[in-house]
């Protein structure tokens, strides 16, 4: 299952250094009957954390057991409840959950509050802050409050950066519901409407999920077919978020990137995508003299990139709901992960990409191009830095989970298509018979394909992108309307006592706003509300909420 814990980074600077340190501290879930000590003992090792310990590479995430004994690691418990998803009594399951944990439970506020206290005062300069949690399950609640009534309070003028972990059911101890489904979508929508106006900048990323082999996608060209593909699509992920907070960490540029990407000071929610590995070969190479139009080319490397923000609907649910509906329209995103929008060309607002291990003539030309990509876009809107050193792979942290490289051209090794069995003819001798033709092509020998390279070339990008952004806030829309409209019981979960409901017509009031900031028009016409008469909506009761 996902990590269930706030991680919340001070990133400082020490006066006449040019580099910066982390101070972390960790809000994670006890479970029933644990004690603060015995959950930091039983936590693994963050898969999404961009902590860096200081001798590791930039790149590589800090164990939670090897930060314990520091000095810049405080870590804290939440009492009393289970994972979301573990089949056990008390889930940590909705976002007012979450807040009613950190306005009642005083004696971890203020533990919280003292820490931070503590390391804001043995800090030379502050940069900001790098926040990060699991914003599907009742850490929006949490996550929410710390943000809005210790941060913003304390460390008003500080910036912060806010990555939030959307989940799905992936790992779950018990089966998914209707109603679970209901409640994540519920937390996401409160805390994205929470952090678009308390956070510098909100980078919501979807959850890990496998693929569909039908479906060509050219992010996942250089994985191993023979490892299991959540743990490849949470490796490459996990090498996009680490590249992104080793950039984050450098000075000033914690407020340098949101001021850029949020230009317009009303686009808040940025996008994170990436290739992996990185070739300059196929974005240099203009094929106008064989026809190709500038539009195709640019589709052509756009499909080189994976949205990692770009919300997709769930395989099963779609086959599910178009089999029940056959004119529903598909809300699938292309097969990149970015999609499409009436927006023309589907051109960001602003964009900042992260190239690693590229010589300087070839990072050169790239930024030339990548500059043409986002046109009509000019700078500063569009920034991009190169770092000499590639991403590495280390044995002891990354998966082997990418081909080998061929030994002639340094590239990843590609499989070749398994050939039809042929029907041997009248003449073919034994050898051909067995495999041994001598005029067959020689292929690399097995282990060459499985041994992955040290390192690889990337490119990470930051980006305030409609493609991915309004897809995602017209599916919390619809979803919300939607279990308005029947009445749902499960927003009664979050409602405080003697509510009337105004919490859900505030959010969607704010969620509408958003998607009219991002170019996202109104809802199409099978998300549309078709009784906004509430007082004349029955509720029902099939609805499984």
């Amino acid at each position: 299952m996902d990590r269930h814990a706030l991680e919340a980074v001070l990133v400082c600077r020490a006066d006449g250094q040019d580099a910066t340190y982390d101070e972390t501290l960790d809000v994670v879930l006890a479970g029933p009957g644990k004690t603060p000590r015995q959950a930091l003992e039983a936590i693994p090792a963050s898969e999404w954390s961009t902590s860096a310990s200081p001798h590791a590479h930039r790149t590589a995430a800090q164990s939670v057991s090897s930060a314990a004994s520091s000095s810049s690691y405080r870590t804290h418990a939440v009492k009393g409840y289970s994972p979301f998803g573990s089949g056990e009594t008390g889930e940590f399951a909705t976002f007012r959950q979450g807040r009613e944990v950190w306005d009642e439970d005083v004696e971890l506020r203020e533990a919280v509050e003292d820490d931070l206290r503590l390391f804001a005062e043995r800090a030379d300069h502050s940069e900001g802050f790098i926040l990060t949690s699991p914003t599907s399950t009742a850490f929006s609640g949490l996550s929410s409050s710390f943000l809005t009534h210790t941060v913003r309070d304390d460390f008003p003028k500080l910036p912060v950066w806010y990555t939030g972990i959307l989940t799905n059911a992936r790992g779950w101890k018990r089966a998914d519901t209707a109603r679970s489904k209901a409640q994540r979508v519920l937390n996401e929508a409160l805390a994205l409407v929470e952090m678009e106006e308390y956070a510098s900048i909100y980078l919501p990323v979807q959850p890990v999920r496998g693929w569909d082999e039908k479906r060509e996608e050219g992010w996942r060209k250089y994985l191993r077919d023979d490892v299991d593909r959540c743990d490849s699509y949470k490796t490459v992920l996990t090498m996009h978020l680490q590249s992104a907070g080793s950039e984050l960490r450098e000075p000033n540029a914690l407020s340098e990137i949101p001021t850029l990407l949020n230009y317009r000071t009303t686009t808040r929610i940025a996008s994170l995508s990436g290739v992996a590995p990185l070739f300059t070969e196929p974005w240099l190479r203009r094929r106008t003299e064989e026809g190709e139009s500038e539009e195709g080319w640019r589709e052509r490397v756009r499909g080189l990139e994976k949205g990692w923000s770009a919300w997709e609907e769930d395989q099963e649910e779609e086959r599910d709901e178009a089999a029940d509906n056959p004119s529903r329209p598909s809300k699938r995103t292309t097969k990149n992960g970015l999609s499409p929008s009436s927006r023309p060309e589907q051109i960001p607002y602003a964009r900042y990409s992260i190239l690693r291990g590229l010589d300087f003539d070839k990072s050169q030309a790239l930024g030339r191009v990548l500059e043409e990509y986002v046109k009509p876009l000019r700078e500063p809107l569009v920034r991009w830095v190169s770092l000499p050193d590639p991403y590495p792979l280390l044995p002891g942290s990354t998966l082997p989970i990418f081909r080998g490289l061929h030994p002639q051209t340094g590239l990843p090794l590609v499989l070749p298509p398994t050939p039809l069995p042929k029907l041997p003819s009248a003449s073919s001798s034994t050898s051909v018979l067995f495999g041994n033709d001598p005029t067959a092509p020689k292929w690399p020998s097995a282990m060459d394909f499985t041994q992955q390279p040290t390192s690889l070339p990337l490119m990470t990008t930051l980006s305030t992108d409609p493609a991915q952004t309004t897809p995602y806030i017209k599916h919390l829309l619809s979803t919300l309307t939607e279990l308005r409209r029947v009445r749902a019981p499960v927003l009664k979960e979050y409602e405080a006592d003697g509510e009337d409901g105004s919490i859900w017509s505030e959010c969607r009031e704010a969620l509408e706003r958003v998607l009219d900031e991002y170019g996202g028009g109104e809802l199409d016409e099978g998300d549309k509300d078709e009784d906004e008469d509430w007082e004349a909506t029955e509720q029902q009761d099939e609805f499984d909420l």
